[in-house]
C-alpha cells in the first residue's frame, strides 16, 4: 500500500509514504471533513506525520468550526498534523503546523535542475546557450 494513492467516494485521496499519511481535498465540505478525520483516526498511530493538502479548497465557516472542534476532541496529537496552504488557517488547532509554499517555490516553467543552472556557455549538453545575450 505504500505510495499507492486511493480514493474514497467522497473525492478525498490519500497515500502512505515514508511512514508519513499524505491526504489531498479536492473540496472540503462536511462530507470531505467526516473522511478526513477518518482517515487520521484510522491511520495515525501508524504514521509520524498527517500532511492535509487543501491549498485548492476553501472550507466555509460552519465546516471549519466542526473540523477544528473533531479535531480538539480526537485523540490524535495536533503536533503530527500538518495543513498544506492558506486555508490551513481556518482548519487548524493549537499545535497543528501548516506549510506555504512561496512564490520562488511555486515557478514551475523550468524543472528543478534548471531553474538553478546559470549557463556559462561552456556547458557540454547545455540547451541554454543562446540565452547568454
Amino acid at each position: 500500500m505504500p505510495n499507492e494513492v486511493r480514493t474514497t467516494p467522497t473525492g478525498v485521496a490519500h497515500r502512505i509514504s515514508h511512514d508519513n499519511l499524505h491526504i489531498k481535498c479536492a473540496s472540503f465540505n462536511q462530507d470531505q471533513a467526516n473522511t478526513v478525520m477518518g482517515l487520521m483516526q484510522k491511520f495515525h498511530s501508524a504514521c509520524r506525520k498527517i500532511f492535509i493538502d487543501v491549498r485548492d479548497v476553501q472550507p466555509k465557516e460552519s465546516v471549519a468550526a466542526n473540523f477544528k472542534a473533531s479535531l480538539q476532541k480526537s485523540t490524535i496529537a495536533p503536533s503530527q498534523i500538518f495543513f498544506k496552504g492558506q486555508s490551513g488557517f481556518d482548519l487548524a488547532i493549537n499545535g497543528n503546523r501548516i506549510l506555504l509554499q512561496t512564490a520562488k517555490q511555486k515557478k514551475q516553467d523550468l524543472p528543478l535542475k534548471e531553474a538553478k543552472h546559470t549557463c556559462c556557455g561552456k556547458c557540454k549538453h547545455c540547451h541554454r546557450h543562446g540565452d547568454l545575450g
